[in-house]
């Protein structure tokens, strides 16, 4: 009987058995046409996001809604590739695609556990799963992808499985691959990583979302201690490595990708003209775009920024701690909860968060914790400019005490500075830009939108349009040389009055200060930025002259903008056609096309170039010194790859040469005078450069642009709202000279640093003549002019003056304007 039995068993087990590998077969085959080609995983490119890059082949961006890093199995650390075989599959090396031992050892574990502590899936049937199919759990989904399993391994070497997997697994927080998420949580290479964190990448893959560290690094701990104690029952580690490996401090936080320069701008830029020519899949597709910008310049342009609005700001008053927090009962939630709170705060660029532990007036001095547990001193010589901010043109007492500032469990920010000492600061209200291009090839070399990118990504540099104030004098000027206006000729610094019949009231624009020193040379008139003298010299030349002229310069002046108050900046402009304007004085004459890219590659292929024209200022003049366009006869063939010129070799080098006086000062009808651009003397040490101030009505925005023989710059600072940039009780009003200029000095300060001199050539045949006793280039040729002319010219302003002063009622003489130097009315 029981040999029966024993048959029957046996016959029966061997028929379903058979029957089930018939049933196996037939499925197999039914659903073979639906299977994919698995051989195409020999051709895989993973999506690759888009990367930046300077001039100086310095990664300065990197964007994509995936973060993934291919690399190679033989790149992977050993440990690493245990760790993922320890947890996820131990006999991936063994099996052909499924593994029954291992999904039996599951089942037991699942049961005995209570709970699914491993995972039945191997590592092959991730790729097959991640590759081609969803993750809907159905019957006929999990048959293909055992079907598909079994084809991989046929097709594929362990090895080649392998680094599909550990480049295409979700690993959280966007990151796809195992480079990717060490970048992400640890900020590191792969070669970088400790056994820990190796343990904890490879915990992810299980549940990425709620097991990694940033999210929830409590379950990612206990995570990584399962992962690390398999390894060890494998034999892969050994106890004294599992130990310290165990005892790993638990940090990780958020990184971007391991950028080797900071230019956000430039890169969100690129980003964009990215996005515009290939639309979405630039983003996937391995884009790789080259800029125009170098490390060095960018690095310089961001201190400049950063200096010169930390000192705006030290001038007008501390605002005081953003928030004030109960430190024991935020230690008290859990011990990752002081480093969270202080890392979602640190989002910028130049300044750190901290938190306030110790007021010590006894000492002088305040102890705050921030990130990572550092400790944080701040002397009360590195915060006692921290009198209370009233509003923009009033602050309150400088301090006494450091208790006077903070208090315990205030949130602050602080930056290192020169010395290695912590000083206290504060997220800045006010904004600035600095934007820098080559100016014989339009290449921009430094571009700075904002004070810092993680507090607006507004690029104020060509997304902002503003009123210029004396930074379009020297516009004002060239239309004055291209009228036939020699440079020393004398106007008069006088008030002015005029009728306005419109509102009928008087307009009497003023200078700043409101002083007014007689007859002086338009040279001399521009460095000291004599409004009075503009509007004088506007009315020489005539507007709609005037209005011709800088349209040659590339700004579009509307008509309601053609009025006298153009000679004092009211026109509106964006700070890369302001320097844009600048360039063509001190590149010859030459309007040059600005840009930022100079190849895109895409896989590996060049898609695209720009290939720049060139403004030559020794070349042979083509352009004749007058307001409308005119040519001459110049025998020579225009070179097509030059920039087009529009303005004469003279008339620039004259214009840019009376902006030397301005830095430099000069001397005078009266005598020696200083201009208002002083500073960036005193800051550099240079003498070459050449430049402007600009500010306009009551404030508003500040101006600075210059330029020598190496680079032209524009910058710039006010709010992004209706609001004046004030006063201060160590400057008084704020201006081009105290506000802006910095920001260009200190840029060309550490960016030419180690550059010689580079005046700018003087043009061949340009002469000099003599007015009033001074001695000045001309444009009505070399030979001397005499005092009659310049007498005769101020007597002609006189009497159009007067004339214009006589037509208003004597009781309507009010003055009702509100016109400062630097302003606009």
């Amino acid at each position: 009987m029981l040999r029966k039995i024993i048959n029957f068993a046996f016959w029966t087990g061997l028929f379903s058995v058979g029957a089930s590998g018939v049933a196996g077969a037939a499925i197999y085959y039914q659903t073979l046409g639906d299977l994919p080609d698995v051989a195409k995983l020999k051709e895989v490119t993973f999506e690759t996001p888009m990367k930046v890059y300077s001039a100086d082949n310095k990664l300065i961006g990197e964007f994509g809604e995936s973060k993934r890093i291919p690399v190679s199995i033989d790149k992977i650390p050993e440990k690493l590739k245990q760790a993922f075989i320890a947890i996820e599959d131990s006999r991936f090396y063994e099996h052909s695609g499924i593994d029954p031992i291992g999904i039996a050892r599951a089942a037991i574990v699942s049961v005995s556990k209570g709970s699914a502590k491993q995972g039945a899936s191997t590592i092959t049937q991730q790729v097959a799963r991640n590759f081609f199919l969803t993750r809907e759990k159905t019957l006929k989904r999990k048959l293909k992808e055992i079907f598909i399993s079994l084809r991989i391994e046929q097709v594929l070497t362990k090895d080649e499985i392998f680094e599909l997997y550990l480049n295409k697994i979700a690993l959280g927080h966007r990151s796809y691959g195992v480079a990717a998420a060490a970048q992400t949580y640890f900020g590191k290479n792969l070669d970088e990583l400790t056994l820990g964190q190796m343990a904890t990448i490879a915990g992810l893959p299980k549940a990425p979302s709620t097991l990694n560290p940033i999210s929830n690094p409590k379950r990612s701990k206990e995570r990584r201690h399962l992962v690390l104690d398999r390894m060890y029952t494998l034999g892969f580690i050994t106890k004294d490595e599992f130990e310290k490996a165990d005892n790993e401090p638990y940090k990780a936080e958020f990184h971007s990708s391991k950028l080797e320069g900071y230019a956000p701008y430039v890169a969100e830029k690129a980003r964009l003209v990215a996005l515009e020519k290939f639309g979405d899949s630039a983003y996937t597709d391995g884009i790789e775009i080259y800029t125009t910008v170098n490390t060095k310049d960018m690095q310089a342009a961001h201190d400049a920024v950063f200096k010169a609005v930390t000192e705006y700001d030290t001038r007008h008053g501390y605002r005081g701690a953003l928030e004030n927090i109960d430190l024991n009962k935020l230690k008290a939630k859990n011990e990752f909860a002081l480093e969270n709170y202080l890392y979602y705060k640190d989002i910028y660029h130049y300044i750190k968060p901290a938190l306030v532990t110790n007021v010590n007036d006894k000492e002088q001095n305040l102890s705050a914790i921030g990130r990572k547990n550092e400790e944080v001193i701040i002397k009360f010589e590195n915060l006692k400019w921290a009198a209370p901010f009233i509003s923009d043109k009033r602050q309150g007492p400088l301090p006494k005490h450091v208790s006077d500032v903070a208090t315990e469990g205030d949130l602050i920010y602080y930056y290192t500075n020169e010395t290695g000492e912590k000083v206290l600061t504060q997220v800045p209200q006010v904004e600035a830009l600095l934007i820098a291009i080559n100016q014989y090839d339009g290449a921009i070399k430094a571009m700075v939108g904002g004070y810092d990118f993680a507090k607006s990504k507004l690029d104020r540099t060509s997304q902002s349009t503003r009123q210029t104030g004396s930074n379009f004098k020297p516009f004002l000027y060239s239309a004055a040389v291209a009228k036939g206006i020699n440079i020393n000729t004398v106007f008069q610094d006088e008030p002015i009055k005029t009728w306005d019949p419109g509102s009928r009231t008087w307009w009497s624009p003023k200078n700043t200060p409101n002083r007014y020193d007689g007859n002086m040379t338009l040279r001399e008139a521009l460095a000291r930025s004599k409004n009075v003298v503009s509007i004088r010299l506007i009315r020489r030349i005539g507007v709609h002259n005037t209005v011709e002229h800088v349209q040659k310069f590339g700004f579009n002046v509307p008509k309601s903008q053609q009025v006298e108050s153009m000679a004092l900046g009211s026109v509106e402009v964006t700070p890369l056609q302001l320097a844009t304007g600048y360039a063509v004085f001190s590149n010859g004459g030459y309007k040059v096309e600005p840009y930022l890219i100079t190849k895109i590659v895409k896989n590996g292929e060049v898609v695209y170039t720009h290939t720049p024209k060139h403004a030559d200022p020794l070349a042979p003049d083509r352009i004749k010194n007058s307001i409308s366009l005119e040519y001459n006869n110049v025998e020579a063939v225009a070179d097509p790859n030059s920039y087009e010129q529009v303005l004469s070799h003279k008339n620039a080098y004259i214009v840019a040469d009376m902006m030397s006086s301005v830095i430099y000062g000069g001397e005078g009808i009266s005598g020696p005078y200083y201009g208002t651009g002083g500073r960036a003397y005193r800051t550099t040490g240079r003498t070459d450069l050449h430049g402007k101030t600009g500010t306009t009505n009551n404030v508003h925005d500040a101006w600075f642009s210059g330029y020598n023989g190496h680079i032209t710059a524009t910058a710039w600072m006010g709010f992004d709202t209706d609001r004046d940039l004030g006063y201060s009780r160590f400057t008084g009003p704020e201006g081009g000279a105290y506000s802006a200029l910095p920001i260009f000095a200190e840029f060309i300060r550490l960016s030419q640093k180690d550059l010689e001199m580079a005046p700018l050539p003087v043009p061949e045949g340009l002469g000099k003549c003599t007015v009033a006793g001074i001695t000045d280039w001309c444009t009505k040729g070399s030979g001397s002019l005499n005092d009659d002319d310049s007498q005769s010219d101020t007597q002609e302003q006189n009497e159009n003056e007067q004339e214009q002063s006589e037509q208003a009622k004597p009781e309507d003489k009010i003055d009702t304007s509100n016109i400062t130097d630097d302003n606009i009315f």
